[in-house]
């Protein structure tokens, strides 16, 4: 019984291939996220180039850019997808099979996976693809369906080419969902039970029975003379404030845009095939103003970017400081614990704002770089006499598209190793925290908003409003 009342949760390492598929979870999901930004920047750019720019070089090249830079959204954005869904679904077997190696490696049975790691290797992810594939094959199936229509109206080789490559695509995204799920779960499972085997029910419950709580941490800060205030307190200020700018200037960009239109373009319709209708014979004063209005939502858009970046770099500094603060805590033995959403924002794995600022732009630049490389593609064809209009000075910039992708992509995949490095770097800081204070990491949905909230009302007394042990204000 002696071994069993010895048992406490760790934060076992999980070896490079966890950490690097964790570090290329993150790497895809903000990649997307920069996919959605340019799409957001191409709307907001395109109603400027159409009010101020128009029939100029400067507009038509900037049009043409952005045009295609949107089949790069689209295509990234499917690779995107699937990829996420394939890289989470391997969550499960990874963690399985790295506490299957732990426990073949002798570790102590009292050593008990903390819950995050307990449950990726325990829980089925084979959902995760089956889930994001549906979404890219409803999306891909509708255009194919599209394109059957097209091309059983007008048959021609290079259309029945392109339903029979679309045909196989399809198969093959659908036919990753009985992979992931007849293959690659049942052997997680497997797996599974022989982890359930090395830490027995009995390990797992003395070890939960141990959990400091919420509302633990709190009384034990508060016989310290101490609240529930994270450090950095004026930056997170700041970071709140550059947020609310941020949504204010995007909402300010939307309500500009629909106003500019709305006067240029009064006839547009809505539903699901939206037509602008004819540009609108406006008086040189109307003309004006629809001009102000639009430049002033551009205007919004690049304030909301420029600030959105700034938020980025508090929350750097805000990173910085936390991790200051939990070591200085741990090098203090007489040290109260600290706050608890400070401990839940430690323990969760996540990488540095900074790497995910540089994923979004690799996913951006991902888009931009097939944007100029699709110009190239297309200029000369018929087909596509849009295209037709781009300078030689386009051509040439957009010779270089292959070149951008490929870049971004070396940029992502270092991005992906310093991911997993720091990963594994902060694993040695979340096991000693967990060990001194045995905090369960809750939903990520929940990660700040009642500790921030609480912070700001408990405990305003004199003594109280303390910050953490060695904390920045």
């Amino acid at each position: 019984m002696s071994d069993v009342a010895d048992s406490r949760w760790r934060v076992l390492p999980l070896g490079r291939t966890e950490v690097l598929r964790r570090a290329a979870q993150e790497a895809v999901t903000f990649g997307l996220i920069g996919l959605v930004g340019v799409l957001i920047s191409a709307i907001a750019m395109g109603a400027v180039i159409e009010e101020v720019f128009a029939e100029t070089e400067t507009g038509i090249a900037a049009d043409l850019v952005l045009r295609a830079s949107l089949a790069g959204v689209l295509l990234f954005g499917v690779i995107g997808l699937l990829a996420l869904g394939a890289v989470g679904a391997l969550t499960g077997p990874v963690a399985a099979r790295q506490l299957v190696t732990a426990a073949r490696r002798g570790v102590p049975a009292t050593e008990v996976p903390v819950p995050e790691q307990w449950e990726a290797a325990t829980e089925s992810s084979a959902g995760a693809y089956k889930l994001l594939a549906g979404v890219v094959l409803a999306l891909l199936g509708l255009f194919y369906v599209i394109l059957l229509f097209a091309v059983l109206g007008d048959p021609d080789a290079t259309g029945w080419a392109l339903l029979v490559g679309g045909g196989v695509l399809l198969t093959a995204i659908w036919s990753g969902i009985p992979i992931f799920k007849r293959l690659v779960e049942p052997r997680q499972m497997e797996l599974a039970a022989e982890v359930e085997r090395w830490w027995a029910p009995a390990h797992r419950d003395r070890a939960a029975e141990q959990e400091l709580t919420e509302e633990a941490v709190r009384d034990a800060r508060s016989q310290a003379g101490l609240g529930d205030r994270l450090p950095a307190r004026r930056v997170r200020a700041v970071d709140d404030l550059l947020a609310l700018v941020t949504a204010l200037s995007l909402v300010g960009w939307g309500f500009a845009s629909h106003v500019s239109l709305a006067m240029a373009h009064p006839d547009r319709t809505y539903g699901p095939s939206p037509q602008l209708g004819e540009r609108a014979d406006l008086d040189p004063e109307a003309e004006r103003l629809v001009d102000l209005v639009t430049v002033g939502g551009g205007v919004l858009a690049a304030v909301g970017g420029l600030v959105f970046v700034l938020m980025l770099v508090t929350e750097v500094i805000i990173w910085r400081v936390e991790r200051q603060a939990l070591r200085r805590a741990l090098a203090d033995e007489d040290a109260a614990p600290p706050p608890h959403a400070l401990l839940q924002r430690a323990l969760r794995r996540a990488c540095p704002p900074a790497l995910r600022l540089m994923f979004a732009m690799c996913g951006a630049t991902l888009a931009f770089g097939f944007g100029l490389w699709f110009i190239t593609l297309v200029a000369d064809r018929p087909d596509w006499d849009t295209y037709a209009a781009a300078s030689d000075q386009v051509r040439a910039l957009a010779s270089r598209g292959p070149w951008v992708m490929l870049g971004a992509i070396g940029v992502l995949g270092l991005g992906v190793v310093l991911g997993g490095w720091l990963d594994s770097r902060d694993q040695a800081l979340r096991d000693a925290l967990v060990q001194r204070w045995p905090v369960r990491v809750d939903d990520p949905t929940e990660e700040d908003s009642e500790g921030e909230s609480e912070g700001s009302t408990e405990q305003e007394g004199a003594g109280a409003e303390a910050p953490v042990e060695g904390s920045v204000d």
